[in-house]
């Protein structure tokens, strides 16, 4: 005969978002003791362990889509829309935020330093929505980034993304179409597995493997069963 039993791992206790925070919240990271939030109006906020608010900026003029806090350094990364520059063709880009450099010391809406700002689609990378986004820390300041887009394929970004010595590459899962169908890539996560890098692409219909040491990249599929938006999470181990 089985018997269940009940183990309360954890202690449930009623929290609330801070009021300030006014905007919708898209997307969310931690990292570093700190809870980040990002919402449609652009503005990102900053809360304590005890979800208290620390500082808001705006990041973007409109939406801020993705956020990644790096551990190994104290840099905020957001992915988002803003108003169109001359000559560029999109207005989605990728922005680097120092959150040891403070602006206007003091005040409680002053903002990080933004370092970077970089276009994640090209010419030769054409703009499509962004439906995943993750960030490998290599070895400080070189960064891996992943962008998985919803016509099927992954534009990848390597290199010292502050200073924009980067290379770019693009790969496509597998089952990203279906018929004449464009299947979306629904979630990403990297692996390091000694030298090698292992990115994982997971689409509605399909599970992928990418070795990111090969070249050029090698590609297989795990499974043939997928998954939709915000359904999917990867362990460390």
């Amino acid at each position: 005969m089985y018997q269940w039993r009940k183990f309360d791992f954890f202690e449930e206790k009623n929290s609330k978002i801070p009021e300030e925070i006014e905007g919708r919240i898209c997307c969310c990271s931690s990292g570093r003791g700190k809870i980040v939030l990002g919402t449609e109006d652009g503005v990102v906020s900053l809360l304590d362990r005890g979800l208290q608010l620390q500082f808001s900026f705006a990041a973007h003029s409109f939406s801020v889509f993705f956020l990644h806090q790096l551990k190994q350094c104290n840099f905020l990364l957001t992915v988002g829309e803003d108003k169109k520059i001359p000559q560029e063709q999109s207005t989605i880009c990728l922005k680097i935020f120092d959150l040891d450099k403070r602006q206007d010391e003091g005040s409680s809406s002053s903002g990080p330093e933004c370092i970077q700002i970089l276009r994640i689609f090209t010419t030769q990378f054409p703009e499509a929505k962004v439906t995943s986004f993750v960030v490998l820390e290599e070895a400080p300041p070189v960064l891996l980034i992943a962008f998985g887009l919803d016509n099927g394929y992954i534009y990848c970004i390597r290199g010292d993304i502050a200073r924009e010595r980067i290379k770019r590459f693009k790969l496509e899962a597998a089952g990203s179409r279906t018929g004449n169908k464009q299947r979306a890539v629904k979630g990403l996560g990297f692996r390091v597995d000694g030298q090698a890098i292992k990115l994982f692409a997971v689409t509605p219909d399909s599970v992928n493997l990418f070795d990111l040491q090969a070249q050029p990249p090698a590609s297989q599929i795990l499974d043939q069963i997928g998954s939709e938006n915000a359904c999917v999470a990867m362990s460390d181990r």
